[in-house]
């Protein structure tokens, strides 16, 4: 748990316990391969509409929505929002929208209205972002104070807030408590309480779970599910899955090691190593499969059938590597050109079990074709400032969330001058077609597009693509009225019931 605050949310549980608090206009539900959006008691709007030529949208809110200490929730909330994604002082991962925002602007006492600079299939959800209370934050924010060391932030349990929730208690790196939220617009919390703790090793989770004193356990990726087998085999627990949700990858830097700004070397890494035998060598691989690409098959319609896994064809790999220059000349089994050997560092996340036995297997693989991969652990937040930051590698193994507009899944992480695009991975191809993607009128017209832009990114291989995985739940089946599904594991918990 990162931050609770919504523009400011860094983690996929910080959007989901955030979602908990803050209510955006409108919601979302997943289905056949897209988001459909919908007003509901989760929603802040109580409906929307569309000008004459679609670059607009109009929200009305509710009559009675209000925030937790009993202030009117406003269009000037909704404005106040808006304008602190694009503070360059609070640096908010969300201040891309306004690439495509023209402007927020309040036109009543409760209408909204966002005005987008062209027609997009995505206005809609650039429109989903959690709200807060301009009361609570204006001022720190006009002051240019950080908003992260906002005092609320700093005492969580005095955190305004509109979900079915409220903060009741934060020890960071512990836990944290919720309790259901008086004046919230939905159905009062069918659980009055709920509390998030924070056990990193497995055993002891799993432990808790067998002692009932833990009722829903998240196993954090498929090597962890599937060490959680024999608890799933119990009668008394059911296992509950988000599909596809997150691709692990490994990121080839050329400007650190020359040989990765090849495509067709990176191309002999990806035929180099056998992504079916990592999997079934780790024992999860009801848990995950091998990647094609950028788009896994929950997309629907925008993943493309055409692209395949690569598959393991180690000679070709050889032959690759051969054709340009790379070869075992001293015979010690390890591949060199002009006397210097093939040999780099992978950089992965110490503590990340599922990445770093992987690595080894695929360490392992490439010794095969003669080439040396040393693989160094570093801490999370060092790996991560020197990845983004510094660029200060040769290859790394990572992983995303996929996000559910297939727009931000390569219009938000490839192109060329994106701070995300951390290889510095440039094509004129893929950046001539992700703004025709990205003004496309349809969601047809888009879905092209943005298929091009993945055959584009998967013949390039930036990225050796190896698995998508899903995020999975062991639930104690006294526990009822789960909706977990893509959309995300926590989407309903003010629905769920223990029965005792």
């Amino acid at each position: 748990m990162g931050t609770l605050l919504p523009v400011l949310r860094n983690t996929a549980l910080d959007g989901e316990v955030n979602a908990l608090l803050y209510l955006s206009l409108v919601s979302a539900r997943w289905g056949d391969g897209s988001l459909d959006y919908v007003v509901d008691d989760m929603s802040l709007a109580e409906r929307w509409e569309y000008d004459s030529d679609s670059t607009t949208i109009v929200f009305v809110l509710r009559r009675d929505a209000v925030w937790s200490d009993g202030r009117p929730i406003s269009p000037h909330d909704v404005v106040f929002s808006y304008e602190v994604l694009r503070d360059p002082a609070v640096a908010s991962p969300y201040a891309e929208v306004w690439q495509h925002l023209d402007s927020v602007v309040q036109v009543a006492d409760r209408r909204v209205e966002f005005h987008f600079r062209r027609r997009y299939p995505g206005m809609l959800f650039d429109a989903m972002i959690g709200i807060i209370p301009a009361h609570v934050f204006e001022e720190s924010v006009s002051r240019g104070a950080a908003l992260a060391g906002h005092a609320a932030l700093a005492e969580p349990a005095r955190l305004v807030v509109s979900g079915p929730y409220r903060v009741a208690e934060w020890r960071r790196g512990e836990r944290l408590v919720l309790e259901a939220n008086p004046r919230t617009l939905t159905d009062a919390p069918r659980t009055k309480s709920v509390v998030f703790r924070v056990i990193p090793e497995l055993t002891t989770r799993l432990a808790e779970l067998e002692s009932g004193r833990i009722d829903v356990l998240g196993v954090s990726g498929p090597l962890a599910a599937a060490r959680a087998n024999p608890v799933q085999a119990n009668s008394r627990y059911r296992l509950e899955s988000s599909e596809d949700r997150y691709y692990d990858y490994i990121a080839w830097n050329g400007a650190m090691f020359e040989p990765f700004s090849q495509p067709a070397i990176r191309q002999a890494l990806s035929l180099a190593m056998d992504r079916g035998a990592i999997l079934a060598g780790l024992g999860i691989d009801d848990h995950a499969r091998p990647a094609a690409g950028p788009y896994p098959p929950i997309f629907g319609a925008v993943a493309d059938p055409v692209l395949r896994p690569d598959p393991h064809l180690p000679d070709s790999a050889r032959a690759i590597l051969a054709a340009h220059g790379w070869r075992d000349r001293d015979e010690d089994g390890l591949l060199d050109r002009g006397g210097i050997p093939f040999r780099f560092t992978l950089l992965a996340a110490a503590g990340n079990q599922r990445r770093a036995a992987a690595a080894k297997i695929i360490q392992a693989q490439y010794a095969e074709v003669g080439i040396d991969m040393r693989i160094r652990h570093v801490e999370f937040n060092a790996l991560l400032d020197a990845v983004f930051e510094r660029r200060d590698f040769e290859a790394v193994m990572l992983g995303w969330q996929i996000p559910l507009e297939h727009d931000y899944l390569i219009g938000h992480f490839w192109p060329s001058d994106h701070p995300i695009n951390m290889t510095g991975y440039a094509s004129a191809a893929l950046d001539s077609i992700i703004p025709m993607a990205e003004v496309a009128a349809t969601e047809e017209e888009a879905v092209l597009h943005w298929k091009a832009a993945a055959r584009v990114i998967v013949e390039d291989q930036p990225f050796a693509f190896l698995w998508y995985f899903d995020d999975v739940l062991i639930v104690d089946r006294r526990v009822t009225g789960l909706q977990v599904d893509t959309y995300g594991l926590y989407q309903n918990l003010h629905e769920w019931r223990v029965e005792r």
